[in-house]
């Protein structure tokens, strides 16, 4: 004799199953479905979901475009720097326009300066900013209620194949 008919034969059951109640039933669906909508949740909104990636993303792009326009703006600096070494010309018309003199040159001023020299953007400044999504705790609060709503809508009386056929008579 079986270990399986030995057991079924003690508890006095002809099938080999034991019965499942309404109520084990209803709560096995309801964690599915709270287990279910948090996983989707998280995928989608969660702090490591689609959309802070996403964000993520979006920020990758702006710090490689921002240091894009500080490489052009190094090489700009570089070359002219390597023009005012080779040039002495040019570096004296340089100092002139940044207000110094040789020895014996003596400045004229007539009125305000105008033209001041141009000021160098040394790029954006990208502040860190946390990614926007929903929290861990709120995700579980969410989950927590689909479960619950769906343990309700099962556990809920139903009516009664006849008795709704009449109710819409």
């Amino acid at each position: 004799m079986s270990l399986g008919t030995l057991a079924r034969a003690k508890s006095g059951s002809t099938s080999g199953r034991r019965g499942v109640s309404r109520a084990g039933t209803c709560l096995a669906l309801s964690l599915y479905a709270g287990l279910s909508v948090y996983c989707c949740l998280s995928v989608l909104f969660g702090p490591a979901g689609l959309a802070a990636y996403r964000r993520l993303e979006e920020r990758k792009a702006a710090m490689e475009a921002n240091l894009e326009a500080l490489g052009t703006l190094r090489e700009g600096l570089n070359a002219e720097i390597e023009s005012l070494k080779s040039d002495p010309d040019r570096a004296a018309l340089e100092a002139r326009s940044l207000g110094y003199l040789r020895k014996g040159e003596t400045a004229l001023i007539l009125g305000e300066r105008t033209e001041s020299p141009k000021a160098i953007e040394a790029g954006k400044v990208l502040p860190y900013a946390q990614p926007a999504a929903i929290g861990d705790l709120a995700l579980k609060e969410i989950a927590l209620g689909a479960g619950l709503a769906v343990m309700a809508l099962l556990l809920a009386p139903r009516a009664s194949g006849t008795a709704r056929k009449r109710n819409y008579r």
